[in-house]
């Protein structure tokens, strides 16, 4: 995304969009389904709009509100305060420092970068998990949390599309 293309409005639905698409979709986590495998397996579809915000938010509203959403998670899912917060802002760092390669690749490179990212997070998140002996997961509901994930994707990747465009018809100058 270039600045020169992008209004002010844009970029702010850029940030704030997928901010509080993964406010509510923690909250959605704790919808009572009456299926307890799901609550073991915990499919993280709040990296979808996390990728999302490494590849064009700006400045520091989204790292920190990452931190916080990642305290709220802990809190809610009655895991470790800072296991989650640590597993968010990794993720988001590690796909920050991938903005440059994603800014103009190709969708099956920014699935691929994506589905790295979450096999990595998951599998520090078993590690962590395991190492805290507070939450004792599963490694192989681990595993499958991360490939639904990653699976998921594209039709999670859908509803940001949209943000992605220039607003100038043109492009960059």
């Amino acid at each position: 995304m270039v600045a020169a293309t992008t209004t002010p409005a844009r970029r702010f639905l850029q940030t704030w969009v997928p901010l509080l698409a993964i406010f509510l979709l923690i909250v959605a986590e704790h919808v009572p389904l009456g299926r307890d495998w799901l609550t073991n397996m915990d499919i993280g579809f709040v990296f979808v709009p996390m990728l999302f915000l490494a590849r064009y938010s700006e400045g520091v509203v989204a790292p920190t509100a990452i931190l916080l959403l990642g305290v709220l998670k802990d809190v809610t899912s009655e895991t470790p305060i800072g296991l989650w917060s640590l597993l968010f802002c990794v993720f988001f760092i590690l796909a920050l420092g991938q903005r440059q390669l994603l800014y103009n690749a190709a969708y099956n490179t920014v699935w691929a970068t994506f589905g790295f990212l979450c096999f990595l997070i998951y599998t520090v998140f078993y590690v962590l998990a395991v190492l805290s002996l507070s939450v004792v997961p599963s490694f192989a509901a681990t595993m499958l949390g991360a490939l639904l994930t990653v699976l998921a994707f594209p039709l999670f990747n859908l509803a940001f599309d949209w943000l992605s465009q220039d607003d100038d018809p043109l492009g960059a100058y």
